[in-house]
């Protein structure tokens, strides 16, 4: 005879046992929050830094969170806040810290994050994470002292200003507008190149904008002068005998225009003409950080055909068809005459270049850069010196060039400024060998 055995114990014992797994995994939950602090804090606090904290919980719920300050055995409290309920499982908080706002000073501190859920583990305390951070508060911007007093800039044209700074610097150079002309630093000195664009408004406002290791921004101003310049007009009528001569170039860069003449000069020089100038500026971001020329800039000999800031409205069969601005000078002379580098430097692109064809550009630091247009050939490689006066190639009619000319520019940072003031001796000498010889730099 079998012996029946009680349901009800064994149901009671599953019953506790449910209820005591239950109990554990909602109160007694053992995992920590997660903490994520974006960016994650380097060496320095600055006088302005924003966080953006992330602060996951999957069990029980956050309970405290909170973020502090510690410098000599003191915290001061930044942000904290409590959840007496349940059920906050994540926290995003963007956290603006100023230490001079918090009565801290510049020196050694620790930055503490922490959170704590309400799980009743560790006799009731919950689970709790804190990251430590060790950082050094300089909330001190550098002083900046401007050395040069002479800036007079022409509208096209450049300008030189130097300065010099109480600390080290990782970013620093001339603001206009939304144009950024960085600066180099040279025996002890921070030499800046800087351009007055030739569309830029007579009202155009320049400032000088550093940045420390600590990553404390300023700005300062300085004293300049803008001298207003106002461009030539030129009409330029353009011939079937041109087009049929010269499209045909552009038609592997165009192939779905072959044939179309017109179609073609003004998709390459409106589009070209951009993706080219585009280009001439990401060329011109990496330089020699010092100067490499010596003295007035060499002007190939030969007869100017086109000036500088040439706004030039072009006309087909008596229609206007297309309005630019010409950015350097045309020097017309013999086929295939020779092309002296205008001066010391290094070749830092040689090669097909859109509307310029076949051309060279040459790094003479500082920001410093000349361009040599329509060459028929070359002389010099990628990546070598070359001295003033060196041939470095021959002229020639590639690109979008009616004639045999050499097409010669001056960049600014990749921002196209007036040759004429480079090629002159007097303009030279006063804002470029003057301010260099006061601050000892040359002899």
């Amino acid at each position: 005879m079998k012996v029946k055995r009680p349901l009800l114990p064994i149901a009671i014992v599953i019953l506790f046992a449910i209820t005591i797994i239950f109990l554990w995994s909602t109160y007694f939950e053992t995992s920590a929050p997660k903490i994520v602090l974006l960016p994650k804090p380097g060496e320095f606090l600055s006088a302005e830094n924003t966080f953006n904290i992330i602060i996951k919980e999957k069990g029980c719920g956050l309970r405290e969170v909170s973020v502090v300050i510690e410098q000599d055995k003191f915290e001061q409290r930044v942000y904290q806040e409590v959840y007496p309920e349940k059920g906050q499982l994540q926290k995003r908080i963007k956290l603006d810290i100023y230490p001079r706002k918090l009565g801290l000073h510049d020196g050694k501190a620790t930055l503490k994050v922490y959170a704590r859920d309400h799980s009743l583990w560790h006799w009731f305390k919950g689970n709790c994470t804190e990251i430590v951070y060790n950082v050094k508060i300089d909330a001190t911007l550098p002083t900046i002292e401007v050395l040069t007093h002479s800036h007079n800039i022409r509208r096209g044209g450049a300008c030189l200003i130097a300065y010099r700074a109480n600390e080290d610097l990782v970013n620093y150079g001339i603001m206009e507008d939304t144009l950024f002309f960085p600066g180099c630093r040279w025996q002890g000195l921070f030499l800046n190149l800087f351009a007055f664009p030739y569309n830029a408004s007579q009202n155009t406002i320049f400032r000088l904008l550093y940045l420390d290791r600590a990553g404390n921004k300023g700005e300062a101003g300085f004293y300049y002068h803008l001298i207003y310049k106002r461009f030539r007009h030129n009409k330029i009528n353009i011939t079937d005998s041109f087009l049929k001569a010269k499209m045909p170039e552009f038609w592997n860069i165009y192939p779905e225009l072959k044939g179309k003449y017109l179609e073609t000069f003004l998709k390459v020089n409106r589009d070209l003409r951009h993706r080219t100038n585009e280009e001439i500026k990401k060329v011109c971001q990496v330089f020699q950080p010092f100067p490499l020329w010596h003295g007035p800039f060499l002007r190939m000999k030969g007869a100017p055909t086109a000036g500088f800031g040439d706004h030039r409205v072009y006309y087909y069969r008596g229609k206007r068809i297309d309005r630019q601005v010409h950015l350097g000078i045309d020097i017309a002379s013999l086929a295939h005459f020779p092309v002296p580098a205008a001066n010391d430097g290094i070749v830092v692109y040689r090669g097909y270049l859109g509307i310029y064809g076949n051309a060279i550009i040459i790094d003479h630091g500082l920001g410093l850069f000349s361009l040599y247009g329509h060459l028929s050939s070359f002389q010099v490689e990628k990546g070598q010196k070359v001295c003033k006066g060196d041939i470095i190639g021959y002229t020639g009619t590639t690109g979008l060039a009616g004639g045999d000319h050499l097409h010669f520019s001056v960049l600014i940072h990749g921002v196209f400024v007036d040759p004429e003031e480079w090629i002159d001796p007097h303009w030279v000498r006063d804002n470029i060998y003057i301010k260099l010889k006061k601050l000892g730099l040359i002899r």
